[in-house]
């Protein structure tokens, strides 16, 4: 189920109102990715041609390694695939040993759950236990071309250094939807909200980074000329096309600055403390976890979320502690530029507290909840809100007010 979108121009201490009751998708015991789902073929959530907040430094040093699974010959097609785009960008892919304690990227070779990537620096914000990319070598290469193996990990890999799918660009394709439902409802696992949001979804001019409409794009879908009303049909591409080239390199330059280059800040995966604190009556939550920004001033908030037993959203009617009609508390910072700060560092100072008062929820004492965190960007210039890493989630532990 969606999570119902955030508003931050209404991000204030006041009542919104009561909204309909809300849930979690069970099985969430510690965090939700709301950019991940295990049904997709391609998961990466669509948001235009690339997402400048989710792009890594130009002249950055890309650590890449290999998750259980594979042999070698596979390997080094994907390692030879991936590396076409150090061509044309200014960024280096290392690929490390599969013992390495750290990566950016982990990549998965299976024979299941189809071809995804996180997008970009979203990758530094899950366990390194866990993959950033999945490559089904089943559906992908042994039921496929070479070339349109070849062109799956190419536009993975685009995914991972920040690039989105080009039909979600405005106007881009005139889709005849109905036939488009049909046969992905027919062909693929997906169900109509997931055609809706990978095929149709279209996006903000804004990451459009001032291009055109490239059907030649390797981030572009195959498209039938049954799918479109005007009869046009786009090919499955397998390689880079000129504007592919243009735009990366407009990205990660080889010479001069970035095009468009937007607040961003990525953060390391958080460590989730809760305490009851019965001297001033309320819950304290005191994550920890490192943030580095770039050279430009961001506004970031800091939200945590009371969730019950049954993973719904705690509501309320209150006029504090209310974020949309739910029980949440935040905090509001300004990251200054090229800021490396260490929240909560063990030994240290504690330097970021959330708290909720126990008479702002409105449960029974040793009534069990779990706290939802999560970080929003806030890009005020653009009218741009990012969610920056994922939606993590504590055990359930229960009230003692």
């Amino acid at each position: 189920m969606k999570k119902r979108v955030l508003l931050f121009p209404l991000l204030l201490l006041i009542a919104t109102g009561l909204l309909a009751q809300k849930r979690i998708p069970p099985g969430c015991a510690t965090k939700l990715a709301d950019f991940v789902n295990e049904d997709r073929m391609d998961t990466t959530k669509p948001r235009g041609m690339a997402d400048n907040y989710y792009l890594w430094d130009p002249r950055a040093t890309i650590s890449v390694k290999f998750m259980p699974g594979g042999s070698q010959s596979l390997r080094n097609e994907v390692i030879n695939y991936a590396k076409v785009w150090e061509q044309y960008a200014n960024v280096k892919f290392k690929f490390l040993p599969d013992n390495a304690p750290q990566a950016m990227i982990r990549v998965k070779l299976t024979n299941e759950d189809g071809a995804w990537s996180l997008l970009g620096t979203q990758c530094n914000a899950i366990a390194q236990s866990e993959h950033t990319m999945n490559l089904d070598t089943i559906g992908f290469k042994e039921q496929s071309t070479p070339a349109y193996w070849r062109g799956t990990v190419i536009h993975e890999f685009g995914h991972a250094l920040g690039l989105m799918h080009e039909q979600s660009y405005p106007g881009g394709i005139k889709w005849n939807k109905p036939a488009v439902y049909e046969y992905y409802l027919k062909n693929t696992d997906w169900d109509s909200a997931m055609i809706e949001s990978q095929v149709f979804e279209v996006n903000d001019l804004f990451y459009t980074n001032g291009t055109a409409y490239d059907s030649k794009s390797i981030m572009q879908y195959w498209v039938s000329k049954q799918f479109t009303l005007d009869g046009v049909e786009i090919p499955a591409n397998t390689d880079l096309s000129l504007g592919d080239k243009l735009l990366i390199a407009a990205l990660y330059p080889k010479i001069g600055v970035r095009a468009r280059e937007v607040p961003r800040v990525t953060v390391t995966l958080p460590n989730l403390k809760v305490q009851q604190n019965q001297g001033r009556r309320g819950i304290v939550i005191t994550p920890t976890f490192n943030l580095k920004s770039n050279a430009k001033t961001g506004t970031v908030y800091y939200l945590a979320r009371l969730v019950d037993e049954n993973n719904y959203y705690v509501p309320t009617s209150s006029k504090s502690y209310n974020l949309n009609g739910y029980v949440a508390t935040w905090n509001r910072a300004t990251i200054l530029p090229n800021s490396n700060i260490a929240y909560n560092k063990p030994g240290s100072t504690p330097n970021l507290e959330l708290f909720i008062p126990y008479d702002y929820i409105p449960l029974p004492g040793e009534s069990k909840v779990r706290v939802e965190f999560f970080i929003k960007l806030v890009d005020e210039a653009n009218n741009q809100y990012k969610d920056i890493g994922e939606r993590y989630y504590t055990p359930l532990f229960s009230i003692t007010k």
